[in-house]
C-alpha cells in the first residue's frame, strides 16, 4: 500500500517512527508529513489563511509548520505527493484517545479528515500505567506498530469512506504484548478536571494557564476505556460527521 503517515506529536516522534519502520519492514510504501512541533489536542484546526513550510527530513518525510490535519490535507489535496495514498494512519499517539479525548485529538482529526477525503484512515494512541506523568521515553511503541503493520488490510476494511463517513479508532497500553483486540459498542464519557489559573497583570490584564486536572471517566464493559483499562487492543468505528438527532417535544417557540 501507499500509505500517509502523520501524527500530532510531531515528525521526530518516537511513536510515529516506529510506525513507519514497521510499515517500511512489510513492503508498504511510506510517505511521512507530521507537524513540525507538537500539537496535541488541537482538534480539528486547519490553516486556511497563512502559508506553510514544509521541509524534507529523511527519505519520503516531511515535516510541515501546520497542525495533523493539514499536513492530511498537504498530502491529498496538492500534488506533493507521487502517488495517491491508499490510506492514512495517524500515530503512535503518546496517551491514549478513548471517549471524549477524540473530540480533542490531533491524531484523531487526521483521521476524521482522512476519511472525509475519501481515504480509509486509522488513529493508534497508547495509554501508560504513569498516565500523564509518563515522558516519551517511559513509552514502548513497537508492539502496537507491529499488530498495526500485521493487520492493516483488517482495519482498513472496517472504515466509511462516503457519508456519514467512519474511521477507525485503535487504543491499547504501552509495551504490552498484543493478545486479545475486543470492538468498541460504545465511547466513553470522560469528564474533566481542567481548571484555568488565572494571574492580574495589570488593571485590565490578565495571564491565564490551562492546568490539566485528569479525568472521571463512564462507560459499560464494552466501551473503549473499559476495554483498554484491562489491556485488551480497543478498536472502535468512529462517525466523522455527527448525525442529526431528532427533537420530539414542542418547545412552543414565541414569535
Amino acid at each position: 500500500m501507499n500509505i500517509l503517515l502523520t501524527n500530532d506529536d510531531g515528525y521526530k516522534a518516537k511513536g510515529i517512527q516506529a510506525l513507519k519502520n514497521a510499515l517500511v519492514k512489510k513492503g508498504h510504501t511510506v510517505y511521512l508529513i507530521a507537524p513540525a512541533s507538537n500539537r496535541s489536542a488541537v482538534s480539528h484546526h486547519i490553516n486556511m489563511k497563512d502559508s506553510l513550510e514544509v521541509i524534507k527530513r529523511d527519505f519520503n518525510e516531511w515535516s510541515c509548520s501546520g497542525y495533523p490535519v493539514d499536513c492530511v490535507a498537504v498530502g491529498v489535496r496538492s500534488d506533493f505527493l507521487p502517488v495517491k495514498p491508499d490510506c492514512i494512519i495517524s500515530g503512535i499517539n503518546k496517551g491514549a484517545n478513548l471517549g471524549s479525548d477524540i473530540v480533542y485529538s490531533g491524531t484523531c482529526a487526521a483521521a476524521r479528515q482522512g476519511v472525509m477525503y475519501e481515504i480509509p484512515s486509522v488513529a493508534v494512541s497508547l495509554e501508560h500505567e504513569k498516565g500523564f506523568s509518563a515522558s516519551e521515553d517511559d513509552y514502548s511503541f513497537d508492539n502496537m506498530a507491529e499488530f498495526i503493520a500485521r493487520n492493516l488490510e483488517k482495519l482498513v476494511s472496517l472504515c466509511d469512506v462516503s457519508f456519514p463517513y467512519a474511521y477507525v479508532n485503535v487504543n491499547g497500553y504501552s509495551g504490552d504484548k498484543i493478545t486479545a483486540v475486543e470492538f468498541v459498542e460504545e465511547v466513553a464519557q470522560r469528564s474533566y478536571r481542567d481548571r484555568v489559573e488565572l494571574n492580574a497583570v495589570k488593571e485590565g490584564i490578565f495571564s491565564t494557564h490551562f492546568l490539566p486536572g485528569g479525568s472521571t471517566t463512564l462507560g459499560g464493559s464494552k466501551s473503549d476505556y473499559a476495554i483498554t483499562e484491562k489491556h485488551s487492543v480497543s478498536v472502535a468505528k468512529i462517525l466523522a460527521e455527527e448525525n442529526c438527532i431528532p427533537i420530539n417535544k414542542n418547545i412552543g417557540f414565541e414569535f
